[in-house]
C-alpha cells in the first residue's frame, strides 16, 4: 500500500499554483482521514511570490468529489478552525501588501482573494449538507453550525474589507487607476467568464447571499432538543447578536458597500 503525502508535503505542493492548490484540497479529502484535513488547513501556506495563473478571470471552481463528503459535527468543527486560521494568515498577508503597494503584488493578493472565495464557499457548502443530514440537533451542534456559519461570513467580510479598502487605496496612492485596472481586467476579452475581477467580487457575495438563505430556510425545520426540556427551533444568532433583518441588512450594505469601492478604485 502506498504511502500517503505528508501534509508538508501536500503544503508545498497546494502553494505552487492555484490548479495545484484545487486539486491537493481533493486529493487530501479523498484520502478520508478528515484529522489530517483539518491540520491540511492549519499549515496551508501560500507565499507572498506566488501569483494568480492564466485563469485569473475565470469564475472561482465550485467545491465538489470527495470535498463535500462530510464527517462528524467536531470533525467539521475541527476542518472550519483549520480554514478560519488559514484565512487568519493570509489576510495577514494583504495587510503586508498594503504596507508594501505595487505591480509585483497584484497577483498575489488575486491568488490570496480567489483561494478565499474558494474555501468560504468550501466552508459553506459542507455546513449546508451536515445540516441537511440531521432534523434534530443537540444544543452543542447547533453551536458549532451557528460557530461554523458565523466565522465563515465574517472572515469573508474581513477579507473584502482589507483588500477593497487597505491594499486597494495603497494602489491608488503609489500607481495611476489607469495601472491598475489593466492589472485586474481580461487582456483578452470574452477569454473567460468574467473580464474583471470586480465582477468575481460581486458574484461571490451573490453566492453568499444565495447560501445565507438556504441555511435560513434550513433553519426553519430543524429542532434543537436541548437534555431535560422541550424541542426549540434553533435561535437565529449571527455574530453574537439576535439576527433580524435589519442586522443582516447592515451585513449585506458592507459588502456591498466595499464591493462597490473595490469596483470604482480598479475599474
Amino acid at each position: 500500500m502506498s504511502k500517503s503525502a505528508t501534509i508538508a508535503s501536500l503544503v508545498r505542493t497546494a502553494s505552487r499554483s492555484e490548479a495545484e492548490f484545487h486539486a491537493t484540497i481533493e486529493e487530501v479529502f479523498a484520502e478520508g482521514d478528515l484529522s489530517r484535513v483539518a491540520d491540511f488547513f492549519d499549515k496551508l501556506n501560500i507565499p507572498r511570490s506566488t501569483g494568480a495563473e492564466d485563469g485569473l478571470f475565470k469564475d472561482v471552481p465550485v467545491p465538489s468529489g470527495s470535498a463535500l463528503t462530510i464527517g462528524t459535527f467536531e470533525e467539521e468543527h475541527a476542518i472550519s478552525s483549520g480554514i478560519q486560521r488559514y484565512l487568519d494568515r493570509h489576510e495577514r498577508k494583504i495587510k503586508w501588501h498594503a504596507t508594501h503597494p505595487g505591480t509585483e503584488g497584484i497577483p498575489n493578493v488575486l491568488l490570496l482573494f480567489r483561494e478565499a472565495m474558494f474555501v468560504t464557499n468550501l466552508r459553506l457548502k459542507r455546513l449546508e449538507i451536515l445540516l441537511d443530514a440531521a432534523d434534530e440537533l443537540t444544543p452543542a451542534q447547533w453551536a458549532v453550525s451557528r460557530e461554523m456559519m458565523n466565522r465563515s461570513y465574517l472572515s469573508f467580510r474581513n477579507f473584502l474589507q482589507i483588500t477593497a479598502h487597505d491594499w486597494v487605496d495603497a494602489l491608488v496612492s503609489t500607481m495611476s487607476p489607469d495601472e491598475i485596472a489593466d492589472q485586474l481586467r481580461n487582456p483578452s476579452p470574452g477569454g473567460g467568464a468574467v473580464d474583471d475581477f470586480y465582477q468575481l467580487v460581486d458574484h461571490q457575495i451573490r453566492e453568499l447571499e444565495e447560501a445565507r438563505e438556504r441555511l435560513e430556510a434550513r433553519r426553519m425545520e430543524l429542532t434543537v432538543v436541548p437534555e431535560g426540556f422541550p424541542p426549540v427551533k434553533p435561535p437565529n444568532y449571527f455574530g453574537g447578536d439576535l439576527m433580524g433583518r435589519g442586522p443582516w441588512k447592515q451585513f449585506w450594505n458592507h459588502l456591498n458597500a466595499a464591493a462597490h469601492h473595490f469596483r470604482e478604485s480598479v475599474a
